[in-house]
């Protein structure tokens, strides 16, 4: 099990003003999606200096001169580097340009949904490059990354937490630490295990009234104010019905942590492969690039 390094105190860290606290100023975030672009925008209304960096580079166009023309460019410099990625591949990637282009010291918070064992591998990495690492995906999709209201699962040395706190507090309401790497990315597959069940049990359920002959509304009005009730049943219910599926979280997105999930020894499969059959289902069926809720075509036959 990977030990992160000793935390650099504020005695011996470059970045601090006259105090004990550790100050993030500057901070370099890479990949420009849904995600990304909202959380790089909510940094520099915060008043933080922001460079961005996007592999498709039109993304990275409305940020003007804050756009950096590589990922090491963006990086080199930076108190913070947050890196928002699709996948543990393209995190690879991007992190064999930039790891040697951050300052020693800087913090590289790693917030794509990634698996734990990729997260412990990044770990290492920071590690061996002289760099702290804060393993640190989020919950929330594009409204809240807009509103800032993300909810932020962090684990790393509690020192590196506190200094990357102006990030956290630009981006999310909500703070959960988890100790040590790769534990927030543990729960983060955790957590997208049971978007994806619920989503996929809208789907099913409002699929179920249809075919009984029952509209699909009153389904949902059936259901409301129970116990089982939930503003998200409520939600992607009515998107569903309403055949809106204006992606806040693509489908391809939870196909691959649904996936990441089903590599977890020691679990039993049975769900967890259905998640998989009916989210692949959707996405061969065209559906990939649409909302989550767009699983519901999978029970369409």
């Amino acid at each position: 099990m990977w030990t992160p390094p000793p935390a650099v105190t504020a005695s011996e860290d470059p970045q601090t003003r006259g105090s004990e606290q550790v100050t993030v100023q500057s901070v370099a975030v890479l990949g420009l999606g849904t995600m990304g672009g909202a959380m790089a925008q909510r940094l520099v209304d915060a008043g933080l200096d922001v460079r961005v960096w996007n592999r498709s580079p039109e993304k990275a166009e409305k940020f003007g001169d804050r756009a950096a023309s590589s990922a090491a460019e963006a990086a080199e410099g930076a108190d913070v580097v947050l890196t928002m990625l699709f996948d543990a591949d393209s995190v690879r990637s991007v992190a064999d340009d930039v790891l040697p282009a951050m300052r020693e010291g800087a913090i590289w918070m790693q917030s794509s949904t990634t698996g734990p064992d990729a997260a412990e591998e990044f770990a290492k990495r920071a590690a061996g490059a002289g760099v702290r690492f804060i393993d640190a995906p989020v919950l929330g999709t594009k409204a809240p990354a807009e509103q800032g209201k993300l909810t932020a699962l962090v684990a790393g040395d509690d020192s590196d937490i506190d200094a990357v706190q102006p990030v956290l507090d630009a981006v999310s309401v909500k703070t959960v630490r988890v100790g040590a790497p790769p534990k927030a990315s543990a729960l983060k597959i955790a957590a997208n295990a049971w978007i994806a069940t619920v989503t996929a049990g809208i789907g099913q359920s409002l699929t179920l009234a249809d075919k009984l002959g029952v509209d699909p509304a009153d389904l949902l009005s059936a259901i409301e104010g129970s116990a089982v009730d939930t503003p998200y049943l409520q939600m992607k219910g009515k998107a569903v019905i309403g055949r809106d599926f204006t992606p806040s979280f693509e489908v391809t997105g939870l196909l691959k942590d649904v996936r990441l999930a089903a590599q977890t020894p020691g679990v039993d499969p049975t769900l967890l492969d259905a998640l998989t059959t009916l989210y692949s289902n959707a996405a061969d069926s065209g559906h990939g690039d649409e909302d989550i809720s767009a699983v519901w075509h999978a029970f369409q036959r």
